[in-house]
């Protein structure tokens, strides 16, 4: 498939996420408003108007929408204003955990590994690899999702974050060898 029409199905896988998300909300106008977002490319105004929405009604998320929210914040570069207002989000934390705020953890060639996501039954964990940057920051972006696998060979899967829906091949890295097993 050439990178276009990856691009395209991924954009539009990321749609229909987006379409449930905004379904979260009970009111019709509210629900109009956040998916109108969408429809004309503000998605970074249609997310903070989500999140808010859904802490003034205080909304309960279960671990996998809470989930989806971090990916879609990550995917339209508003994770790092929305982290906290997205775990702190009223509802149950079961299987799979979000968390922000974690130390990195640095690693070869300046690059820092950030704890993101962890799925609790079987251990994986998604993290946000960043460029340590020549003053000692990382780097607003990431450059890549890696994800964990704890099964003693220290296996790690390294997802490039330019990729299309790489943010969601990753989500789904950690979460789909659990739900197989259900």
């Amino acid at each position: 498939m050439s990178e276009r029409r990856e691009r395209e199905r991924a954009y539009a896988a990321e749609g229909v996420v987006w379409s449930r998300l905004a379904g979260l909300l009970p009111g019709a106008e509210d629900v109009a408003e956040v998916q109108g977002c969408w429809d004309i490319g503000e998605q970074e105004a249609g997310l903070f108007r989500l999140v808010d929405r859904l802490f003034e009604l205080g909304l309960s998320v279960d671990d996998r929408t809470r989930a989806e929210l971090a990916a879609m914040a990550e995917q339209w570069g508003v994770w790092d204003q929305l982290a906290t207002d997205i775990v702190d989000l009223p509802g149950f934390e079961g299987r799979l955990r979000v968390v922000e705020g974690l130390e990195p953890v640095d690693g070869a060639d300046g690059l820092a590994l950030v704890p993101w996501m962890r799925c609790e039954p079987c251990g994986r964990v998604l993290a946000l690899e960043h460029r340590r940057e020549s003053w000692g920051s990382l780097s607003f972006s990431p450059v890549s999702y890696v994800v964990s696998v704890p099964d003693g060979s220290g296996t790690q899967h390294v997802l490039d974050a330019e990729g299309a829906g790489a943010v969601w091949r990753a989500l789904d890295m950690v979460t789909t060898p659990c739900r197989k097993a259900e």
